[in-house]
Formats: C-alpha cells, structure tokens, sequence
C-alpha cells in the first residue's frame, strides 16, 4: 500500500469516526418538575456539533412550553415524544426560539438543544437556557 493510499484511507476513517462522534449526544439530565413546582429553567453548553439533551416526563394532555435563549446565534432546539417522533424542530420551524405542544401520550420527552452554525463545525461552544413550563390544558392557536 502507498503512503497516499494510507493517507487518503486514515482521513476517511477520521472522517467517519468525526462524523459518528457528532452524532452522539452528551449526557441527558433529567428535569423534575413536581405538582407545586411547575416551571423551571436549565441551562448548559453545547459544543460543535454535539446535542444536549433533557428528559422530561409528562402525562397525556399536559401542555409543554419552551423558550430557549443564548446571545449567539444558531442555537436551536428540538422535542421528541417517548416513542422518538419528532414533534417539533426550531432551526425548521417558524420560531426558532420557542414552541408550545400538548403531550399526546404519558412518557418521557426529550429536548435537544444544538448548534446549526459555522461556528459549531469549527468545534466552538454556545451557552444555552431553556425555560421550560409545564400547565394542563390546550394550547392556545394564535
């Protein structure tokens, strides 16, 4: 084997390995939130590519709201109900910086918070707070 193909066959690997690195996220903390206590806010660091997740259980009908601040820009979030489905994507969603939904099923929720900006391939890191609310009830159209 030529030191070339050796080159070109190690920057692949690296390529792959940065790439399934990327797509492994942080720890999960779980957020607990209690009848009396129904709001709290969380806060964090992602770095590159990676995504910090938070687990939250909800009951069926709970209503879920998100407001998620960072003074850099790029910084988005996503929710995933227990069986995984997506529910809601900022850096695709009309506001990319709050949603409201209603729990369809008891469970666990996952909220991911990512970059999607140049600066995350570069390997920089962003502060994050999510302020999270959890009411029964609907939401609200408007």
């Amino acid at each position: 084997m030529t030191k070339k193909t050796r080159i070109v066959l190690l920057a692949g690997a690296l390529s792959v390995g940065l790439l399934h690195a990327a797509q492994v996220p942080a720890q999960a903390r779980t957020v607990h939130l209690t009848p009396n206590i129904t709001t709290t806010v969380v806060s964090g660091t992602v770095e590159g590519v990676e995504i910090m997740p938070f687990h939250l259980a909800l009951k069926e009908g709970q209503r879920l709201d998100v407001l998620c601040h960072s003074r850099k820009i790029g910084i988005y979030f996503f929710v995933k109900d227990p069986s995984g489905s997506i529910l809601y994507n900022s850096a695709e969603g009309p506001q990319p910086d709050r949603w409201t939904g209603l729990a369809t099923r008891p469970g666990k929720y996952t909220l991911g918070v990512f970059q999607r900006h140049p600066s995350a391939h570069k390997g920089q890191t962003a502060f994050f707070r999510l302020h999270l609310a959890v009411n029964d009830g609907s939401v609200s159209e408007g």
